[in-house]
């Protein structure tokens, strides 16, 4: 394999912060902590620590994926691995129903676009039921207008919140109002969305933000994977945005190559604001 500085994504991926990520999602196929049906957490850790831990094994396969992408990793085989990770979601929420994605926290919103956007590029439809389901419907925990919108158009027309606000304007709402307009329209948007990205309100309030500078060896890297998933949904030309930094074209092109986008062109129409 090529040395990490020739094929990493993320030019702040250093080979210490993939080696330690890659040993700590495999260490939940090892440790004593998880039995071997993934269906169970060892009950002697106790209720609250067994959520924890279910949680933690969610999280550290969400980490392994997103770093593998940013270490330059082939994308072949990233489509099943995708698919385990939403599946053991859903065995955490059906072993933890109270817990769930609440949309004003701005990691929750994040960790919404990024799966979403991982189901659509992967071509996962099967598996947008499951996510939908661990973002919380509650009003108190928050409604939002562009993921309401986002839903429906992926076959989740009782997703609530088609009548509320943006609860992150900032970056959000750069990619919700260009919705309207026209593909020009759409694709000067991502170019927008994707100089504001890093720097906006709700990625500034992501706990992973900056890890590069005060914690390298735990940076997992830094993508705007929403700007891949509007691409492919409404067929944009990516060629005046697809060097920019943030946007996952490797992803986008991986879709291309596979044909998915064709079989989502079929049974996805294009994402309009509502």
């Amino acid at each position: 394999m090529q040395p990490i500085e020739e094929r990493r994504r993320d030019p702040f991926i250093t080979e210490e912060a993939y080696a330690e990520c890659q040993e700590n999602t495999e260490t939940m196929f090892t440790s004593e902590k998880f039995v071997e049906d993934r269906a169970q957490i060892d009950p002697k850790y106790g209720p609250d620590g067994a959520r924890q831990i279910s949680f933690w094994r969610v999280y550290r396969l969400i980490q392994g994926t997103w770093m593998s992408y940013s270490a330059g990793d082939p994308l072949v085989g990233l489509r099943e691995r995708v698919k385990y990770i939403l599946e053991d979601l859903q065995r955490h929420k059906e072993a933890f129903p109270e817990k769930s994605f609440k949309l004003w926290e701005p990691d929750a919103y994040y960790y919404t676009m990024l799966l979403t956007s991982w189901a659509v590029l992967f071509d996962l439809p099967e598996c947008l039921d499951i996510l939908a389901g661990y973002v919380s419907r509650d009003p108190k925990d928050g409604e939002d207008r562009f993921v309401s919108t986002l839903f429906h158009t992926l076959g989740i027309p009782d997703f609530p919140g088609k009548q509320a606000g943006l609860l992150h304007e900032d970056p959000y709402g750069i990619l919700y109002d260009s919705l309207t307009g026209s593909k020009e329209d759409q694709q000067n948007a991502m170019k927008a969305y994707l100089k504001r990205w890093y720097k906006s309100k709700a990625i500034r309030g992501c706990f992973w933000r900056e890890r590069h500078s005060f914690s390298p060896s735990a940076h997992l890297g830094y993508w705007a994977f929403e700007t891949g998933m509007l691409t492919i949904i409404n067929d944009l030309d990516d060629s005046g945005y697809r060097d920019m930094p943030y946007y996952p074209r490797d992803m986008v092109d991986y879709c291309r190559e596979q044909g998915w986008h064709k079989e989502i062109a079929e049974r996805v129409p294009p994402l309009r604001r509502e």
